[in-house]
């Protein structure tokens, strides 16, 4: 959430512009560009295709200048976040294997779903509904077949560290569940900023999407974030992609169809 993180800087390098025509970070332009603040890590704002943050750090010199960046306090705000995930993942995934556990001993109710991991981020959360349709501006090599099968759709980044440590257990994932579950990467950077990416390797269908048309139509504010959508088209989960492990899906998967 970006209220309560953002807080607006001055400079002694000279007032921080509220607006820009553009902003250039990487390969992304954006246009129509109000700024919003900036924490000690990002630059909040809004653009002309919704509302975006951006590292610091990959501003240009005088734009860092401008917004106060200090490259010794941002590494380690941006550590304490690494610590915090760390922890979070683990307290989710022991709750995820232990919910999987119950649930394949029989003890689920009957009426309920095998495993619900219902985390409505917002007003605007997909869960229990269809989801988009997936349309990518363009496939970086084959579109894979979907018809019948489960889809993980992982919103991610080239420059995004925690979307890095996500791919191993996506290409996992698609390795694990090929027969009946097809995870689809979709990044809104340019094709050249993916290619530029060789380590970690993905290893399973992966999309474009530089206008952020499909993130918009899924609510997707943050990444990683993923939408676990069943092969009738609802989404079952929708949010970090730490909840989805092996355990879980493979108990998910084997679940007569509803």
């Amino acid at each position: 959430m970006i209220a309560g993180l953002v807080l607006l800087v001055s400079s002694s390098y000279g007032a921080p512009p509220s607006k820009l025509d553009t902003l250039t970070v990487g390969s992304r332009t954006y246009t129509n560009v109000n700024i919003l603040g900036a924490s000690v890590t990002d630059l909040y704002f809004t653009h002309n295709a919704g509302i975006g943050n951006v590292r610091l750090k990959f501003l240009s010199p005088e734009l860092q200048k401008q917004f106060n960046y200090d490259p010794n306090a941002a590494a380690a705000a941006e550590q304490k976040q690494l610590d915090e995930d760390k922890r979070y993942q683990g307290v989710v995934a022991s709750s995820v294997v232990a919910q999987a556990q119950k649930a394949l001993a029989g003890k689920a109710e009957k009426n309920s779903p095998l495993m619900s991991l219902a985390d409505p981020i917002s007003d605007k959360s997909l869960l229990g509904k269809r989801a988009p349709a997936l349309e990518v501006e363009k496939w970086l090599g084959e579109k894979p077949a979907l018809e019948g099968k489960a889809v993980l759709i992982a919103f991610w980044a080239p420059w995004s560290e925690q979307c890095q440590k996500s791919i191993p257990l996506w290409n996992q994932l698609q390795k694990a569940f090929a027969t009946n579950l097809v995870v689809v990467g979709v990044t809104a950077e340019h094709e050249e900023k993916v290619q530029e990416m060789t380590d970690p390797k993905i290893e399973f269908a992966s999309a474009l999407d530089t206008k952020s048309r499909l993130s918009a139509a899924a609510a997707i504010t943050s990444i990683p974030c993923v939408l676990l959508v069943d092969p009738a088209g609802i989404v079952r989960y929708q949010g970090h992609p730490a909840a989805l492990t092996e355990a879980y899906l493979r108990a998910w998967l084997s679940k007569p169809t509803d």
